[in-house]
Parts: C-alpha cells; structure tokens; sequence
C-alpha cells in the first residue's frame, strides 16, 4: 500500500464524530491519535475494498469484541470509527468485496 495520509481535518472529524473508540483507548492528544492511526494502515487485521468504489478501502483491527474501521479514500484516511459483529457481518456482505 502507498504512503496513506492522514490530515488533521481527517483527527478533527474523529474528535467530533467518533470520539467513542479515541475515549476506549485513553488516547490524549492529536498526535496520539495520528500515531495510532498510522499502526492499524501499517499493521491491519483486515483488508477490504468496497464493492462499488475501488478507489475506497476499509483497514480494520480488532479491539475488544468490536472492530475499529479505517476508512480510505485514495491515500487519505478519512475516517475511523468502531463496528460491532453484526455491522461487521452486514458490511461483509454488502458492501466489501
């Protein structure tokens, strides 16, 4: 995978909607969220593209019974929010490839 890049519009967006798994994971600071971010694009459980745009990909890395989903677009992340066994069940069929 190429150099994916994440923005700080991209931590802000994170703060402000899914600030859930940032608060499960005690991360404090911008960067700490960036630095994580960075781990689950270079170290992913999963692997999935969407099943209409190939140019979008979902990195996910399991935390505690639920996955956090690593939303990208091209080389930029987008977006990171948590899905639960049954999204996860629902995304697999639908959505990825």
């Amino acid at each position: 995978m190429t150099r994916l890049r994440i923005s700080e519009r991209t931590i802000e967006h994170v703060l402000k909607r899914h600030r859930d798994w940032v608060e499960m994971l005690g991360l404090r600071s911008r960067e700490e969220i960036k630095r994580f971010l960075l781990r689950v694009i270079s170290r992913p459980d999963e692997v999935h593209e969407d099943r209409v745009r190939r140019d979008v990909k979902y990195l996910l890395l399991k935390l505690n019974g639920k996955f956090l989903c690593v939303v990208v677009v091209g080389d930029d992340v987008v977006t990171a929010y948590l899905i639960n066994q049954a999204k996860y069940l629902k995304y697999k069929v639908r959505r990825w490839v």
